[in-house]
């Protein structure tokens, strides 16, 4: 009678387990493999509970005859099987020629990076791309309106040489989604002009806030449910179809190195998928590598580059905290500063981040921090308050130089900085991209045209005026209420030009380039 009475209680017991197990792995799209931390701790918990039954259940008639020691030993067994698993595979296990070659760093001079172009840089951020975004979505009917949202996704893409921020149109919700089923389109804005536009393609079903089978996420996971994959980034291919592209990775030793090994390519009409090896990704793919992926590859092979056991820390730098988005060659790249583990106020180098292939290109250049920086570039225009974005590091006549757009309380960019890297106080500003940058290279006197040695007289009213410190020696600058800037190297030897105010009318002889010969009576 016991005997069929454990027989019932085993069935019915591994029945409820399996039952459980389903309903997670549909609802959670916990991935079938050891390099998963949830699936081990899953997994664990699974073979406690059986060896648990098997173990106890089979000596005892009931629960209450169990000795509150199996209980305990199952608990450890838990722990103990997790802590295997987070050993195994880490640096002091022979791990650690895994973490510290797990980034593709090339260490290039300055020099290599092409020269400025607008179109290499963003000048629209994500919080300003949603305000954008948030305008042209009302250009749906009142009734689509009101039965869907704007995606969050705002991901970056290079579409025929210009750089977009994409985002898809999402389900409202659980019942708009039974009532639409699909949604109309995507919103791409261009990170140049700022022109944002409504595209409406081919219904829309597989989403990251669609429901069921729809989902994005459970539809890949059901597709693949052995595969560890990133995040679903919605991108256009260059006919402007829209593609879900899903990294899958691979993993050395047990849930530790974590590198990209190939992409999965889902079409958000018909659900197909296909898969790439990373290698043999289609050309419009830009974003094979998450950003999260190379920061921590990055700070782990400069963590170890230098041994296991460094106690100076040798060597050991990191990205510093933000990024923004850059293109050459048709390929997106971030930019982000490296800095030193004590994370002090300047930065040691910075670097550019391939997307497509995670490879990064590394220049050792002491500098200003994106901070400070942009500190600077608000600075040059506080009376209106605006606020600089994170900025993007350009080439300049080789000369390593921060770009960044200033917007006001909207969002909205009303300005444009560029500021030295190696001299944060060395900052230009326009209202254009044009004028910021011809004021730019006035500013520090480089320029690729034919330098123009003839001095003109001139009579300007000053709008502003300020001294700083460049190889040196003191420069004076001036603004006048045309817009443009002049300096005056105090070398020259006519001091009366620091006590020159904001309202002043002077006469001055100056050439093309902004460069102040002498100040006349």
């Amino acid at each position: 009678m016991m005997k069929k009475r454990l027989g019932l209680r085993t069935i019915i017991l591994l029945l409820f387990i399996l039952l459980v197990l389903v309903v997670c792995q549909y609802l959670l799209c916990i991935p079938i493999n050891i390099h998963s931390g949830v699936f081990l701790l899953e997994f664990s918990i699974l073979l406690v509970a059986i060896v648990f039954h098997f173990a106890v259940f089979r000596k005892y008639d009931s629960f209450q005859a169990i000795k509150a020691d199996y209980l305990v030993y199952a608990v450890m067994a838990v722990f103990a099987i997790m802590l295997v698993f987070s050993i195994i595979g880490s640096p002091y296990t022979g791990g650690l020629g895994n973490y510290k070659n797990q980034s593709v760093i090339k260490e290039v001079d300055f020099e290599t990076i092409p020269e400025f172009d607008v179109s290499q840089v963003q000048l629209v951020d994500k919080n300003t791309a949603i305000q954008l975004g948030d305008r042209v979505f009302g250009t749906l009917g009142s009734d689509e309106v009101s039965q869907f949202e704007i995606g969050s996704d705002w991901n970056q893409i290079s579409y025929k040489g210009n750089l977009y921020r994409v985002t898809p149109i999402e389900f409202g919700g659980l019942f708009k989604y039974f009532i639409t089923r699909s949604t109309p389109g995507y919103i791409m804005v261009d990170c140049e002009n700022g022109d944002a536009k409504l595209v409406r393609s081919e219904d829309l079903k597989y989403t990251k806030k669609a429901y069921f089978n729809h989902n994005i996420y459970r539809h890949i996971f059901l597709h693949d449910p052995f595969a560890l994959l990133g995040e679903p980034r919605f991108e256009l291919d260059d006919n402007q179809k829209p593609y879900w592209v899903t990294p899958v990775y691979k993993v050395t030793f047990v849930g530790k190195t974590r590198d990209v090994k190939g992409i999965y390519i889902t079409d958000p009409s018909s659900g197909s998928i296909e898969y790439y090896d990373k290698q043999d990704a289609p050309s419009w793919v830009d974003n094979i590598y998450p950003v999260n992926v190379v920061y921590t590859q990055f700070a782990q092979s400069k963590r170890y580059e230098n041994g296991l056991f460094n106690w100076s820390k040798k060597g050991i730098v990191e990205f510093t905290d933000d990024y923004a988005y850059v293109q050459f060659n048709g390929n997106v790249y971030i930019y982000t500063g490296v800095t030193s583990v004590g994370k002090d106020e300047s930065n040691v180098g910075f670097a550019y981040v391939n997307l497509r292939n995670g490879e990064i290109s590394y220049i050792r250049r002491a500098g200003a921090e994106e901070y400070s920086a942009r500190s600077s570039a608000q600075g040059a225009v506080q009376q209106y308050n605006y606020t600089a974005i994170f900025p993007s590091m350009v080439n300049i006549n080789n000369t390593p130089t921060y770009f960044m757009g200033l917007v006001d309380g909207a969002n909205l960019i009303k300005n444009y900085a560029f500021v030295s890297y190696e001299n944060y106080q060395t900052v230009a500003t326009g209202v254009t991209v044009d004028e910021a940058y011809k004021n730019y290279i006035r500013l520090i006197g480089k320029t690729n045209d034919v330098v123009d040695d003839d001095f003109v007289e001139k009579e300007v009213v000053v709008e502003n005026v300020q001294t700083i410190v460049k190889d040196g020696n003191s420069i004076v600058l001036i603004l006048d209420n045309q817009g443009n800037i002049y300096h005056y190297d105090l070398s020259n030897g006519d001091y009366s030009a620091p006590f020159i105010k904001v309202g002043d009318t002077v006469k001055i002889s100056v050439n093309t380039s902004g460069s102040i010969k002498q100040f006349n009576d």
